[in-house]
């Protein structure tokens, strides 16, 4: 069986030039009742997030949103005119975990990887969203590869230059792959993403996904990575995030060069009644000449956020956006979003 990597192709990184960038719109059959903390989400208010997101990444590329055809007009009403609609039947609305990952080869041919997705090993609502990331390939005209791994687009990052980070929490976790080793599912991300190191980090910090790499790190160049940091030693999440900026510290690229670490300290407000996940600045998108970052009302821990993403990316706008509504479903803007990178025309 061809596989990505033998055909040429490659996971480009996300601030490669993009195409476009996909969503799901929020429908009525969010699964709440996966895990408790997803119970607090507000469909009603997720949508006025999630059009928010679509609305202001559009301003810099072509935003396309995948509806569900009963909720169609709310789209429609919240949406800006120039958001591309695409009906089809979904579950839920994390494009970034249920949708394609696209690739590139060296002649700029598009490619999109279809993995298993099992409702972040919950099996419920995911029969549709299971279908999504097809959808996508197809409607990209890109060239397909399925993949018969469960992953989720949230649980890895890459630097598009052949290094992978990723979290044991998530990728070990026995709701995936039970069945495969940790050296098989290596094997598995290099063979489908072009890469070839892999690091391992050892946790995130969200329950409902099992700790996708979004919430705690991200290449925001091909030697540097953004790490979420705690500086205070009594915080829950203080010896876990350490833990990964000594793995991070300690770590090379795949030419055997050691990274360059940026600490961003995460913010301490906890909004999810009865569970301690903290808010990440680093779950944002980066879009052609723009990041959509979200905020959090913590206005030193806002600011300071915003001072070192731009110093990392001083040749894009910040546009922040309040994250609450979002993460009250389980995540934040990089969560919900999925970059589709330029190709040949």
């Amino acid at each position: 069986m061809t596989t990505p990597l033998k055909s040429g192709f490659r996971m480009p990184a996300e601030w490669e030039e993009h195409e476009c960038c996909w969503m799901q719109w929020p429908t009525e059959s969010f699964p709440s009742n996966a895990t408790p903390s997803w119970s607090h989400f507000d469909l009603e208010k997720a949508r006025i997030a999630w059009a928010n997101v679509a609305n202001s990444i559009n301003r810099f590329e072509q935003l396309k949103m995948i509806v569900h055809p009963n909720d169609y007009q709310s789209a429609l009403k919240l949406l800006g005119q120039n958001v591309k609609i695409i009906k089809t039947p979904i579950d839920d609305a994390w494009c970034r975990d249920s949708g394609a990952i696209f690739l590139l080869n060296n002649k700029n041919q598009l490619a999109g990887v279809d993995s298993d997705f099992n409702c972040w090993g919950y099996k419920e609502n995911f029969e549709r969203d299971d279908k999504v990331a097809k959808f996508m390939i197809n409607e990209s005209n890109a060239i397909y590869f399925k993949n018969n791994m469960v992953l989720e687009g949230g649980s890895i990052h890459v630097n598009g230059n052949g290094t992978l980070i990723t979290t044991e929490q998530c990728l070990l976790h026995e709701n995936r792959n039970p069945n495969l080793s940790k050296n098989e599912i290596e094997n598995n991300l290099k063979e489908y993403f072009g890469v070839t190191k892999i690091i391992w980090l050892k946790h995130g910090t969200d329950e409902g996904t099992n700790g996708h790499i979004d919430n705690v790190a991200c290449f925001t160049d091909q030697n540097t990575v953004l790490a979420m940091t705690c500086s205070d030693k009594d915080d829950t999440y203080y010896e876990l995030l350490s833990e990964n900026l000594d793995i991070l510290k300690s770590s090379v690229d795949q030419d055997n060069n050691p990274l360059k670490i940026v600490e961003i300290e995460m913010s301490k407000k906890r909004f999810i009644p009865g569970d301690d996940e903290p808010s990440s600045y680093i779950n944002f998108y980066i879009a052609n000449g723009a990041i959509i970052l979200p905020f959090f009302g913590d206005d030193v821990a806002d600011q300071n956020a915003m001072n070192i993403i731009k110093a990392q990316f001083p040749n894009r706008q910040i546009e922040s956006l309040n994250g609450h509504d979002i993460l009250m479903g389980g995540g934040n803007i990089h969560c919900i979003t999925q970059q589709q990178p330029k190709a040949a025309s």
